[in-house]
C-alpha cells in the first residue's frame, strides 16, 4: 500500500484519524513509558489517566484511537517503521533534555561531534582523507580516535548521553539518516517477529499439513506458538476431529507439558546466570541475558492458557489431565524464583535501559504468576465423550484431511506493543517506548 495512501498530506505522521495524529500517539506512548518506568504497574495508571484527560481522552477512547492507527500501520509497514523511528527520536530528545552536552568530549584528540560528522559523511561516498583534513586532523589521529570511540561505545548503554548525542549528531550530518533509521526499525520489527515464532520462514499460519514444521522447529518460541495454534484448531473443529488432528493435538499437548516443566531450556539461563550488579555488565552480554529471561517467561505464558482450554475440550484422558495440572504446578515453582531474581536485579540497578527492561519483566512475571495461580484454582476438566473411541481414533491409520487454517491470534492484548517491548539490541531504544 505504501505512503501513497496518505497522498495530499505533507507528512503522514501529521494526518489525523479520530482527531489524533501518529505524532500525538507517539507523545502519549512516550509519556506512558516514562510513567511506567517511574511508577510501575499499576501505579502509573492514575498519572497517565490525568495526562490523557489533558489531551481530551479517556483510556477507552485512547485505546480506540491507537487500535485504529495500529490497523492502518499493519496494512502499511512503511508507515509503521516511520512511526516507530519518530518515537525513538522523540524519546532521544526527551532523554537528552537534562543530560550534559558531550559533543565536545574527545578521545585521542577526536571529538564526539567530529567522529559523528566524519562517520556520517563518509557514508555518502566522500573521501575520508578530505573529511578528516577538513576537521584539522591527520589520518593517524582519526584512526586512533575512531578506534577509541568504537571501543567506548561498545561498553555504553543505549541511554548513555554519548550514544544518544552521537545519534543526534550523526543525523545532523547524514542526509540519509531518516531512511536508514526506518530500515533499521523495520529490521528490528522483523527480528521481533522471529522471537515471537513468526520469523525464519514461520510467518505462515499453522495448518494440519504444516503443523510438524512448528513442533520440529529448533526455536522453542516457534514450538510454543505451534502449541497455541494447534489447540486453537482443535477447539474450532467440533465436527472434524479425526485421528490426524488428534495426533497433532497430542504433539501440542506434549510440547506444552515440556515447556511448562522445563521452560525454554537450560541453555537459556537468563538472569539466573547474572553475577554481580547488572549495571556493571557490557550491554551486549546484558541483552543476551534479558532476551533469554524473556524467552523463559514468554514461552510459559504462551502455552499454559491453551493447555487449560484443552482440558475442557474433550481431549485429555484423566491421566493426561493430571499430568497437565502437575505441569502447571511445576511452572509456578520454576518461575517464582525467577521472578524474585528479576525483582532483586531491578532493585539494584540504576541504568535506565536495564531498569526499563527489568520493569517490563517484573510486570510480566507478576501477571503470568497470577494467571497461573488462577488457572490452577479454576481448572475445569471435561474428558472425552467416549474414551475408548478417542483412543481407537488416535491409533487408527492417518486419514487425509483438509488443512484447517487457524485464525491469527494476537500474542497479547497489546498487539504491536507486545512486539515493541521484545525488540532486541538493534531496537533497544524502542524498548523505552512501552511497555
Amino acid at each position: 500500500m505504501g505512503l501513497a495512501l496518505y497522498a495530499g498530506a505533507m507528512d503522514p505522521l501529521l494526518q489525523k484519524r479520530n482527531g489524533y495524529s501518529l505524532q500525538d500517539c507517539a507523545e502519549i506512548m512516550n509519556r506512558m513509558s516514562a510513567l511506567k518506568t517511574e511508577h510501575g504497574e499499576p501505579g502509573y495508571r492514575a498519572p497517565f489517566q490525568q495526562f490523557l484527560r489533558s489531551k481530551g481522552l479517556t483510556e477507552d477512547v485512547w485505546a480506540h484511537v491507537y487500535n485504529d492507527w495500529h490497523q492502518v500501520m499493519e496494512a502499511d509497514p512503511q508507515l509503521g517503521a516511520k512511526f516507530h523511528t519518530y518515537m525513538g527520536q522523540a524519546r532521544q530528545r526527551q532523554l537528552m533534555a537534562n543530560q550534559p552536552d558531550v559533543g565536545g568530549d574527545a578521545l585521542e584528540g577526536v571529538s564526539l561531534e567530529a567522529y559523528a560528522k566524519i562517520s556520517a559523511q563518509s557514508q555518502t561516498g566522500a573521501a575520508v582523507e578530505g573529511l578528516v583534513a577538513g576537521e584539522g586532523l591527520t589520518m593517524d589521529q582519526w584512526q586512533r580516535g575512531q578506534a577509541a570511540w568504537v571501543a567506548k561505545m561498545g561498553t555504553c548503554s543505549p541511554t548513555d548521553p554519548i550514544i544518544i548525542q552521537f545519534g543526534q549528531l550523526y543525523q545532523k550530518w547524514s542526509p540519509n539518516h531518516a531512511a536508514m533509521m526506518e530500515a533499521s526499525t523495520a529490521a528490528a520489527l522483523q527480528d521481533a517477529a522471529d522471537k515471537g515464532g513468526r520469523g525464519g520462514g514461520m510467518s505462515k499460519e499453522l495448518t494440519l499439513d504444516n503443523a510438524h514444521e512448528f513442533f520440529d522447529h529448533a526455536d522453542v518460541r516457534v514450538r510454543a506458538r505451534g502449541v497455541r495454534e494447534m489447540i486453537r484448531v482443535w477447539e474450532l473443529s467440533w465436527n472434524d476431529r479425526d485421528a490426524r488432528m488428534h495426533q497433532l493435538t497430542t504433539r501440542a499437548y506434549d510440547e506444552a507439558i515440556r515447556i511448562l516443566t522445563q521452560g525454554a531450556g537450560d541453555d537459556r539461563p537468563g538472569l539466573m546466570a547474572l553475577q554481580g550488579p547488572a549495571d556493571a555488565m557490557d550491554i551486549h552480554a546484558w541483552s543476551k541475558l534479558a532476551d533469554d529471561e524473556e524467552a523463559q517467561q514468554g514461552t510459559t505464558d504462551l502455552v499454559f492458557g491453551p493447555l487449560k482450554d484443552l482440558a475442557g475440550e474433550k481431549f485429555m484422558t484423566p491421566q493426561q489431565n493430571q499430568a497437565a495440572m502437575a505441569a502447571l504446578q511445576a511452572a509456578l515453582g520454576r518461575l517464582q524464583p525467577r521472578a524474585e531474581r528479576v525483582n532483586q536485579a531491578f532493585a539494584n540497578t540504576r541504568d535506565e535501559l536495564k531498569r526499563t527492561q527489568l520493569r517490563s519483566l517484573v510486570d510480566d512475571y507478576r501477571e503470568t504468576l497470577s494467571d497461573l495461580q488462577e488457572a490452577r484454582s479454576d481448572w475445569d476438566y471435561t474428558g472425552p465423550e467416549s474414551l475408548a473411541q478417542e483412543v481407537a481414533a488416535a491409533a487408527a491409520p492417518n486419514v487425509p484431511s483438509v488443512a484447517i487454517a487457524t485464525p491469527s491470534v494476537p500474542t497479547s492484548q497489546g498487539g504491536l506493543l507486545f512486539v515493541l517491548k521484545r525488540i532486541p539490541i538493534l531496537g533497544n531504544i524502542l524498548r523505552l517506548l512501552g511497555l
